[in-house]
């Protein structure tokens, strides 16, 4: 690339900094500058001077060519030149928003006008940005808005009533909950009651059957122990013990009797206790008790994806 000597000083840096220097062009990746455009703060190669001389929006720029080119890269500005309210172009970070594309309705930097808008129609936005809040364009931005702030608003307060009704829905089914858990613990605390009482009844029955035929047992011994002591005070008196042996015969006979009906009736009930297999399958279910389901066709104003409620 050629060189072009510099003559002028860029925020004060040494002379020595500017003694022979080549400026690339702003817009051209290693094409040599050989304009300088101070309004638009951008060195220029020659294609795109002739570009920047055909544009509406900058051909009444005025060009400093040679030894009157700045030396130093002018693209940065500095801290004084930098408007609080400049918009920077995304396309190009360092350049400032000043154009406008009708064609294309798009916000351009001189970088932007230069490569890609061309042919197009450019608004130059200091010119047209006086009457701008005056026209219908403004007039219905504003209208939209104002709009959307108001349907905001009403969408704030359908969401907050909806949270209301979220919250009172949530303790309304957590009290129904409540109450069918209290009934179900009533109607456990009966049954228990209820069973407890059957088992009881069961064993003193038995218990009393049982402690009667030990009574009958005990008669029974005390009859035999009452004979056999009669037989053998008699051992030495053989008329009186053979009278009383034949007497005897009957009495065991009846002894005989009564201890084979003990036997006979001697026992208890078995039972076991069978577990409700609907409560088994409630107990084995992972829905058990109660599931929560949603209501069809019940939404609060389009807020709410959907209701629920406690099924029981």
């Amino acid at each position: 690339m050629a060189e072009v000597s510099g003559k002028k000083l860029l925020n004060n840096e040494p002379a020595s900094a500017y003694v022979t220097k080549t400026i690339d062009c702003h817009l051209c990746e290693n094409v040599t500058a050989t304009a300088y455009c101070p309004s638009c703060k951008m060195h220029l190669c020659d294609k795109c001077e002739g570009h920047h001389k055909k544009l509406p929006t900058t051909r009444s720029h005025k060009l400093l060519k040679g030894s009157n080119m700045p030396s130093g890269p002018s693209t940065q500005l500095s801290d004084n030149e930098v408007d609080d309210y400049q918009e920077n172009c995304p396309d190009h970070q360092k350049e400032e928003i000043k154009f406008f594309c009708t064609k294309h309705e798009n916000l351009c930097c001189v970088a932007c006008t230069v490569v890609k808008h061309q042919s197009c129609k450019i608004d130059y936005i200091p010119d047209v940005s006086g009457s701008f809040t005056s026209g219908e364009e403004y007039k219905k931005l504003i209208s939209r808005i104002e709009d959307m702030e108001r349907l905001v608003a009403q969408y704030q307060a359908d969401i907050n009533n909806c949270k209301t009704a979220v919250d009172s829905l949530s303790k309304n089914e957590i009290e129904i909950f409540r109450s069918f858990k209290a009934e179900i613990i009533t109607y456990l605390n009966k049954r228990e009651a209820e069973l407890l009482a059957e088992i009881k009844q069961r064993r003193d029955g038995d218990d009393a059957a049982l402690q009667n035929f030990l009574a009958q047992t005990q008669t029974i011994t005390n009859d035999i122990s009452e004979v056999k002591t009669k037989l053998s005070a008699l051992k030495d008196n053989p008329d009186r013990l053979f009278i009383s042996a034949k007497r005897s015969h009957g009495l065991v006979a009846r002894l005989q009797s009564a201890v084979e009906e003990i036997q006979q009736k001697t026992g208890y009930r078995e039972y076991k206790l069978r577990k409700d297999g609907n409560m088994e399958a409630v107990l084995n279910s992972a829905t058990g008790l109660a599931t929560l389901e949603d209501v069809p066709g019940n939404v609060l104003k389009t807020m709410l994806k959907s209701h629920y409620v406690l099924k029981l």
